[in-house]
């Protein structure tokens, strides 16, 4: 028994590895670094400008807020009446449940990530994966730092890292 748990004790971290989520990159053979920037700017400005307020998240969100709204108006009526006070807020939490906010943010996450993957790919980029040791190092350095641009840069412009590492 002690054998056992000493053995998934030990696998633990090495399963939690596996299921380690790569990280995920765009690259162009042979981009230069001021068109890799470009690009990623560009790219990046169109989902962040997207006009999300007609999809089907915006308007579940819209019809929740008005009904939290009014949930709020009836809250001040209640006066001293503890029950009504308990309905109400019961009210509240079955709307937010019913609404999903979680799962309509993920809706809206991926149609703006869609709408920059097809804008670099509009571009001619193609997505790869980093290797494990690439993902180390890129810890190492400071988000937003002109090394870490460098160093993503480098690897996003190499053909020889596009073809190995492609999706």
């Amino acid at each position: 028994m002690l054998r056992c748990l000493t053995a998934i004790l030990l696998l633990l971290p090495v399963a939690a590895g596996a299921a380690e989520k790569p990280v995920l990159s765009w690259g162009k053979p042979g981009v230069t670094l001021e068109a890799y920037r470009a690009d990623a700017v560009a790219c990046g400005r169109q989902g962040y400008y997207l006009d999300v307020s007609s999809t089907e998240a915006a308007k579940v969100f819209k019809d929740a807020s008005r009904q939290l709204e009014n949930n709020e108006a009836r809250l001040s009526m209640v006066g001293g009446d503890v029950d009504r006070a308990m309905q109400v807020a019961n009210d509240s939490g079955r709307i937010v449940e019913r609404t999903r906010p979680a799962e309509r943010m993920k809706q809206v996450r991926t149609l703006l990530q869609d709408t920059v993957a097809d804008c670099l790919r509009a571009r001619g980029y193609t997505q790869f994966a980093l290797t494990h040791d690439q993902q180390h190092y890129l810890r190492t350095l400071r988000l937003g730092s002109p090394e870490r641009h460098a160093y993503l840069h480098s690897l996003a412009s190499n053909p020889t890292v596009l073809a190995a590492q492609h999706l």
